[in-house]
């Protein structure tokens, strides 16, 4: 027998409450987002995407768009860069994202600051936490897992270790490149010359999932670290990092050793006998020295020559790798009997003064250290991934962005031309990851001249599937084209697939038709095909099933917001300008 109606007084309650419901579901529902009942909860940007298919059968989802506000109040911020993906359970994923956001104007004229020729970010670095539906993929919160209040800057890529790599516990690696001096606070930039409290960029920072607490790792290296990631099958801790240094120019005026060359990017690992060694920066870092003849650097490999560089890493001494004292100061070359560093422009200069001058202090120390010891020059190491089949993890994937040199640049002869860049594949011994068994050029950009339409234009991030590599693409200037050039030769960023076997294909490229016009804060002129970069490529497929990645895309010449930067150097008046850059985080299904 059913219970007896309720009478409508007794109702009305009830329906009051179904109607404030009901009326705030509509309220807080954003465009694009369907109702939870039928399982597509979630914000989903009304944006057009920024990345267009090219590989048939590839479907792409823009997710979110920066200056993209939920109904939690929550803003996805400029720059996103790398990202990692933790399925949460219950239906919902959580993703780590970079911003690569910095105080610090980039680019910058010293001698002269004006709003017109320096740019920075409002904010520092930045780690996004983002709640999706596993369903829908659609955003349901965020957070700031590091905000910028850290005062740290420039994070690039991200990389999440887990149980596979011998770590106990969820362990995010993000990463800081930048050579400059800021002080660790919310007003990071400028710290005056000789600040003491003034701390040079350039660390690891390793963020515990759970707790949510935060380690800066000195003893990782003080270099431009874009990633940071864990290899598997040690059974302890091993991270390897690559240095993503700015210059790589001429080394004259015989400041560098003798035999230097113009690459100043080495290769790093850091090993730790457990998770809570390496949190507590208890463990060793070791550099890539060749064992094979005649071969230190990028260039001595030539494009073609089919060569095999072997090699092992040698042990960096404590000090030098963590960049401090025994009293927590940071080192200066004079601790070593080094020379002042170069202000020719072939090392990083400080931004903080008009007149040149080198930036001094732990980057520069491991350089020279590195010099001196033989340890092999890459060019512009930017991103690794290990090989994810079965029994073949402790091969290694390098991308090299090399130089984006022309035929009329100097250093472009054959021993030192470094044109497109390249992919590295490192063979690490598996019983020993200080010893290198074969280094080769997986992919070869250098055979070719910039702007070839068929090779990888300064590649950026990479992923490892089971089939082959995922590139994404960060052209140089040299490698950009005007707005509708008819260059037969002439696109924008992209996304590339590389088969183990196989011919390589482009999956997308970026779609800048966003770019400058009303839909810019300034009205500007849009920049050139090739100003923006495709970036942060990650396997989503635990997460969103087979064949799902997410990639962020940075359009750097579309301002969604400026203002006038603080007036911190003479003459009077805003001496740079406050942006924040366009970019989009999307899904990517592959066929």
């Amino acid at each position: 027998m059913l219970p007896p109606e309720p009478t409508l007084a007794a109702r009305r309650p009830v329906l009051r409450l179904l109607t404030a419901l009901v009326i705030a579901a509509l309220v807080i529902a954003p465009a694009g987002a369907a109702s939870a009942g039928d399982n597509r909860s979630g914000y989903q940007t009304s944006q057009p995407a920024m990345l267009t298919a090219v590989m048939p059968g590839v479907q792409i989802t823009p997710l979110l768009t920066v200056g993209d506000v939920l109904p939690s109040g929550f803003r996805y911020e400029a720059i996103p860069d790398g990202i990692a993906v933790r399925p949460r359970g219950q239906g919902r994923v959580d993703l780590f994202i970079n911003h690569e956001t910095s105080q610090v104007p980039f680019p910058y004229n010293a001698a002269n600051p004006t709003a017109a020729n320096g740019e920075n970010d409002f904010d520092n670095a930045q780690v996004s936490r983002l709640i999706l539906n596993q369903h829908s993929a659609g955003v349901l919160n965020g957070s700031f897992a590091i905000a910028s209040s850290a005062g740290y800057q420039r994070f690039c890529s991200n990389y999440l270790a887990t149980s596979r790599e011998g770590f106990d516990r969820e362990i995010l690696f993000t990463n800081e490149e930048s050579p400059d001096y800021v002080l660790r606070q919310s007003l990071a930039w400028p710290p005056a010359l000789g600040d003491p409290a003034a701390s040079e960029v350039g660390l690891v920072v390793a963020l515990d999932v759970q707790t949510g607490q935060q380690h800066p790792l000195y003893g990782m290296g003080r270099h431009n670290h874009e990633n940071s990631v864990a290899i598997p099958g040690y059974g302890y801790p091993v991270v390897l990092s690559g240095d993503d240094t700015f210059t790589s120019g001429p080394l004259t005026g015989g400041v560098f050793p003798a035999g230097a060359v113009p690459a100043q990017a080495q290769l790093y690992s850091y090993i730790a006998g457990s998770t809570d060694a390496l949190l507590a920066d208890e463990g060793d870092l070791w550099a890539f020295v060749s064992d094979t003849p005649g071969v230190r650097n990028y260039y001595q490999v030539l494009p073609g020559s089919g060569a095999v560089v072997t090699g092992h890493f040698i042990k960096v001494p404590k000090m030098i790798a963590t960049g401090r004292r025994p009293d927590g100061t940071e080192v200066r070359a004079a601790d070593f009997g080094f020379p002042l560093p170069p202000s020719n422009g072939s090392w990083q200069l400080d931004p903080r003064t008009a007149a040149p001058l080198g930036i001094d202090g732990p980057q520069w120390v491991l350089e020279y250290w590195s010099d001196l010891n033989n340890v092999f020059q890459f060019v512009r190491i930017e991103d690794l991934a290990y090989d994810k089949r079965p029994g073949l993890e402790n091969v290694v994937y390098i991308v090299d962005s090399g130089r984006g040199r022309t035929a009329a640049q100097s250093l472009d002869t054959p021993n030192f031309r470094s044109t497109n860049g390249r992919i590295w594949k490192m063979v690490l011994d598996p019983n020993d990851p200080t010893v290198v068994t074969a280094l080769t050029v997986f992919v070869e950009g250098d055979d070719n001249p910039v702007k070839t339409l068929a090779e990888v234009h300064q590649p950026d991030n990479i992923e490892t599937t089971a089939t082959g590599l995922l590139l994404t693409e960060d052209p140089g200037s040299s490698q950009q084209f005007p707005v509708g050039s008819a260059d037969p030769n002439a696109t924008t960023a992209r996304l590339w697939y590389v088969p183990f076997a196989g011919a390589p294909a482009v999956v997308a490229k970026v779609d800048q038709s966003a770019d400058g016009g009303s839909t810019d804060v300034d009205g500007r002129s849009a920049g050139n095909w090739g100003a923006w970069e495709t970036t942060g490529i990650v396997d989503a497929s635990a997460a969103f099933g087979p064949g799902a990645f997410l990639i962020n895309v940075q359009a750097h010449t579309l301002w969604v917001e400026k203002a006038d930067g603080a007036d911190n150097f003479a003459p009077p008046g805003p001496d740079f300008t406050y942006k924040r850059e366009g970019g989009q985080l999307l899904l990517i299904r592959l066929p």
